[in-house]
Formats: C-alpha cells, sequence, structure tokens
C-alpha cells in the first residue's frame, strides 16, 4: 500500500488559506442593511438552535471551535443585556428601580439563637474573670 500524495483528501494548509479568503470576500460583499449583492442574507456563524447540544460533537476541534464561538456569542448577549439596562436606568433617573442586591453568603445567613451576643454582660464578666 502506498501513501496518499499530497493532493488528496483536501486538507492541508493552503485548502484552509482559500477557504478563508473566499469567506472574506462574500463577508466583503455584504451591505450596509445585511444583505448580498444578489440580495440573500448571509446566515450567521454562530446561531445556535435551542436544542442543540455541543458535546454531541465528536470531532475534538470542531467541537471546541463551536464551544468557543459558543461562549463568544453569550458574552455578547449578557454585554448587549447590561448596556440595555444601564440605558434605560439613565433615561429613568431617579425613577429607575433600585439595583438588586447580590445574594452572598453573609446575606444568606440564617441567625442562629445559640449565638452569644458579646455585648451581654453575662459574657463580658466570664471574659474579664478568666
Amino acid at each position: 500500500m502506498a501513501k496518499a500524495g499530497g493532493k488528496s483528501g483536501g486538507s492541508g494548509k493552503k485548502g484552509l488559506k482559500r477557504k478563508a479568503a473566499t469567506e472574506e470576500s462574500q463577508e466583503a460583499a455584504v451591505g450596509e442593511d445585511g444583505t448580498t449583492e444578489s440580495g440573500v442574507q448571509p446566515p450567521k456563524t454562530a446561531a445556535f438552535p435551542p436544542g442543540f447540544s455541543i458535546s454531541e460533537i465528536k470531532n475534538k476541534q470542531r467541537r471546541h471551535l463551536m464551544f468557543t464561538r459558543w461562549k463568544q456569542q453569550q458574552r455578547k448577549e449578557k454585554l448587549a443585556a447590561k448596556k440595555k439596562l444601564k440605558k434605560e436606568r439613565e433615561a429613568l433617573g431617579d425613577k429607575a428601580p433600585p439595583k438588586p442586591v447580590p445574594k452572598t453568603i453573609d446575606n444568606q445567613r440564617v441567625y442562629d439563637e445559640t449565638i452569644v451576643d458579646p455585648n451581654d454582660e453575662e459574657v463580658m464578666l466570664e471574659v474579664l474573670n478568666k
């Protein structure tokens, strides 16, 4: 059995460069309204359907690429939501609802009756008599 030559399979750096160059030329042809010269809107690269699971992708490199795209999309959505909320707060001014208090360990702690108050007289006497 002989090894496959350099041209079989269609993979390699040259193929990737050509593919990237065609994608760039397609992106450059997109107008201001989001349509291409032929009037067709190009599909979004990171649009994920609701039932899509990245863990089902078996190819490790492809899975990693899709995961990074998904994380970037999540970051963009979160940032857009923050900006929108900030603009609403600035527009409402004094009428804006108060900012939500973050949940911390101290905020969530339930008061325990067994804890002794440090200002209690009996405790102060015990500490002084030791």
